[in-house]
């Protein structure tokens, strides 16, 4: 199972992988594929290649704030099931760039997964993601932190490193 944020009234894209019983990335399946979506709609599939394949769901498919189940069947394939959670910012919510380096060395640090929380202990984490090659921490779709404005914890993981967790951010 997968869990991601879906934006709210947007077409949103999905990737995953197809796999046999066999556990052998499935290729040839073109846009053949099931899936089911617990909202009604009709948005578009397509093979991508090597087993990988895509679906963009239209904006009504997100139009309610909350989780979206989604079941991937196809021919020799192994059920996928898939959930995201369609997400809603006020509009007040600022992007936020959040950036990390190495502090030897002030260099970026690239491939940090980086989690916000709105308590110190790390519970309620609100936003989470990786940092590109600039140390920039991006979500799956390479879209900046978007945070209402308050004080937020992150949270830092990277084989081979320590941080000092949380650090605390006041967004504003």
């Amino acid at each position: 199972m997968h869990a991601g944020n879906w934006e709210l009234s947007q077409s949103n894209m999905i990737t995953f992988v197809m796999i046999s019983a066999a556990g052998i990335e499935l290729i040839g399946l073109g846009a053949t594929f099931g899936l089911q979506i617990s909202k009604a709609g009709a948005g578009a599939k397509a093979e991508i290649g090597l087993g990988w394949y895509r679906y963009t769901a239209i904006p009504t498919e997100a139009n309610t704030p909350g989780p979206v189940s989604v079941v991937v069947t196809g021919a020799g394939a192994v059920q996928q099931n898939l959930e995201y959670v369609v997400i809603s910012r006020a509009l007040i919510a600022i992007e936020f760039t959040y950036t990390v380096t190495d502090s030897v060395s002030g260099l970026p640090l690239p491939g940090v997964r980086v989690s916000f929380s709105t308590d110190i202990s790390g519970v309620n984490i609100v936003w989470t993601g990786i940092t590109d090659a600039f140390g920039v921490a991006r979500d799956d779709a390479g879209k900046l932190p978007r945070l209402d404005p308050g004080t937020y914890y992150v949270w830092r993981i990277l084989a081979g490193y320590t941080f000092v967790d949380p650090d605390t951010e006041v967004v504003s």
